[in-house]
């Protein structure tokens, strides 16, 4: 069975692996960022070598999230040699099963932040727009044709909201 982490274990440990995973690969997205803006830099020219996370830095911000009560933690990314990753602790305390860096789980809400940034980069790309149906991508997925892209990431439903004339008929005051 495993441990679920508390609110502010998670936290710590999200805000290790980002800090150590962004501090990591800083130089790739400042180069990058410099070679698109530059303007003898070639639109067209493709990266093809990104240098390499600092491991050592990742393994202390894991072993940081063990030291903060997280049973294990692991750390992955894919590079132009592959997969790569390092993984300290357990996955489950009771059977000491160690974690493993080819291990799948949920992240929580953290994979909301993650899917927006896909779909806004979508957006960039021109192959999405923010005020269309989603059912004009996936079609029938919604009940309601009106419920847009923009919706689903301001966590609203374009639908009026029927719980207050409810609310107010079952609740005086």
């Amino acid at each position: 069975m495993t441990v679920p982490l508390s609110s502010h274990r998670r936290l710590t440990v999200s805000a290790a692996l980002i800090a150590a995973l962004t501090g990591a690969l800083a130089p790739a997205t400042t180069a990058s960022a410099a070679a698109v803006t530059s303007p003898s830099a070639d639109p067209t020219a493709i990266r093809t070598r990104t240098p390499a996370p600092d491991m050592a830095g990742v393994v202390a911000a894991l072993e940081s999230a063990m030291a903060n009560g997280a049973p294990g933690a692991m750390a992955r990314y894919v590079g132009p040699d592959g997969p790569r990753g390092r993984a300290v602790g357990v996955r489950d305390r009771e059977s000491g099963t160690v974690m493993d860096t080819r291990a799948r789980f949920r992240i929580g809400s953290v994979s909301k932040t993650f899917s927006s940034v896909v779909l806004l980069q979508l957006v960039e790309e021109g192959r999405l727009k923010l005020d269309t149906p989603v059912n004009t991508y996936l079609e029938g997925l919604l009940p309601d044709d009106r419920i847009t892209v923009r919706h689903l990431l301001t966590h609203r439903s374009g639908l009026a909201d029927y719980t207050d004339a409810m609310f107010n008929e079952t609740v005086p005051g």
